[in-house]
């Protein structure tokens, strides 16, 4: 972007990326390895974490609460904190399948990808 707040052309069906894609669930940073472990921000265990966080919350709001739901939000919370990876992984995403499915989501207890 120049001075002026002067744009650059946008063709149709072309967004304009204006920050790194922060916040995504999928999202896999595209930097050199030397350049160390992504940060929490980035790292998609630490994002499916705050998912699920965000799901109970939604689920809370309208009406649906499971006190197992939080006792496992915090299961993996601390295997994360305590760099027990694969643990903090399995229950994660254990409990986005249990909160997928108390929401109705098709295909919720399905697998996740890797």
């Amino acid at each position: 972007m120049g001075s002026d707040g002067d744009r650059s052309v946008v063709r149709k069906d072309e967004g304009e990326v204006t920050s790194w894609p922060r916040g995504l669930a999928g999202y896999v940073p595209a930097g050199s390895p030397d350049q160390g472990p992504p940060s929490e921000e980035e790292d998609r265990l630490a994002q499916r974490i705050r998912l699920a966080a965000r799901l109970i919350d939604l689920l809370r709001s309208s009406g649906r609460e499971d006190p197992s739901w939080e006792r496992e939000l915090r299961a993996a919370e601390r295997a994360y904190r305590e760099r027990d990876r694969a643990r903090a992984r399995d229950v994660i995403e254990r409990l986005i399948g249990v909160l997928g499915t108390a929401a109705g989501a098709p295909g919720a207890s399905d697998p996740p990808t890797r």
